[in-house]
């Protein structure tokens, strides 16, 4: 038995309907005006940060113990106010030399000048910055010239003998930075849609890294034992970055990994002040590198690899804050609905 069905209206109305004309959904005039106008103006701004930085490699409010009589330490400061600026150091006066050592070990100075019958010492910290150990050396030879006493530096916290400039720590900083990067995009374009896979490589990853770049420190000479705890400090500061970019890599795709390599590579790593120190950055660079993942990195590595006794509980909230940022955006990019 055969059985045969009549079409229905609606589509016999659909055969009958002329096909509409394709709708055309190529770029607009638009997006090219807006192109036009928003990488230059973008370029423009980080050329004008770049120059800044260049141009201005003064200190900007170093933190410089003074061991000295009452007397002579006001003249100090005042000398110290008009041939480098008022803002140039942040005075902070000790009873005793122990006292501004203990200050230099724990990263509340960057070093200090004491002032005695016996001369002028100036006690640095290299491993801090070399830098700015050349700085308060200059200070406190300038203070003895200018007082007719004999001047001697003491080297409070030094780098390893292998790596006495601190050019090394510098060097190697910018692998880890296209560690995390690289770590960040592979997990948000070769796992994209899969959360727990992309958390995981962002999660081991660093942590594989941060050991591997600790170990090669420590062979090269770079840091003088405490492999365990630069490892941690590196698997934080790659995690930041990875974290981040994966996050914004899944959740708006490309453009988030491109937003997230220009953040790290242009904007983070030359606010950082590592290959000098931040306080020698014009203002307000300095202070903002410190709240982005290299600076903030770079400060706690240092911090554990060569002054034990400083608090990091700063950089280290800031690095777990990125992460968290990162890990938000990864937890929203799995909320959203997979395409078929």
């Amino acid at each position: 038995m055969t059985t045969y069905t009549e079409p229905s209206d609606r589509n016999l109305a659909t055969e009958d309907r002329p096909p509409e004309p394709s709708r055309s959904h190529g770029p607009s005039w638009r997006i090219v005006v807006a192109l036009v106008f928003a990488i230059p103006i973008v370029v423009s701004t980080i050329a004008a940060m770049f120059v800044s930085l260049a141009v201005d490699p003064e200190p900007h409010d170093v933190p410089l113990g003074l061991v000295a009589p009452a007397p002579a330490a006001q003249a100090i400061e005042s000398v110290l106010a008009d041939r480098a600026g008022e803002d140039a150091f942040a005075v902070e006066q000790f009873a005793d030399p122990a006292a501004a050592r203990e200050a230099i070990e724990s990263r509340d100075i960057v070093g200090a000048i004491t002032v005695g019958p016996q001369g002028v010492t100036a006690l640095t910290a290299e491993a801090g910055s070399p830098a700015l150990a050349q700085i308060v050396t200059g200070v406190g030879a300038s203070i003895a010239t200018a007082q007719s006493l004999p001047v001697t530096t003491e080297s409070v916290v030094a780098p390893p003998a292998t790596d006495a400039r601190g050019t090394g720590f510098a060097a190697g900083l910018l692998p880890l930075l296209i560690a995390g990067i690289a770590l960040g995009a592979a997990a948000a374009i070769a796992l994209a849609g899969r959360v727990w896979m992309q958390a995981t490589v962002v999660l081991v990853g660093p942590l594989v890294a941060g050991l591997g770049f600790a170990a090669v420190w420590s062979w090269l000479g770079v840091i003088d034992g405490r492999v365990v705890p630069v490892a941690l400090a590196l698997t934080l500061m790659i995690g930041a970055i990875s974290w981040f970019t994966a996050g914004a890599g899944s959740l708006i795709g490309a453009p988030g990994v491109g937003i997230a390599a220009i953040l790290m590579m242009l904007i983070s790593n030359p606010l950082s002040g590592l290959a000098s120190s931040p306080y020698l950055l014009p203002a307000p660079w300095g202070a903002l590198g410190q709240w982005l993942p290299t600076g903030a990195g770079g400060t706690l590595t240092r911090s554990v690899a060569y002054f034990p006794d400083a608090s990091f509980a700063g950089p280290l909230w800031i690095l777990l804050g990125w992460i968290a940022v990162g890990a938000i955006l990864l937890a929203v990019s799995g909320l959203r609905p997979r395409r078929g």
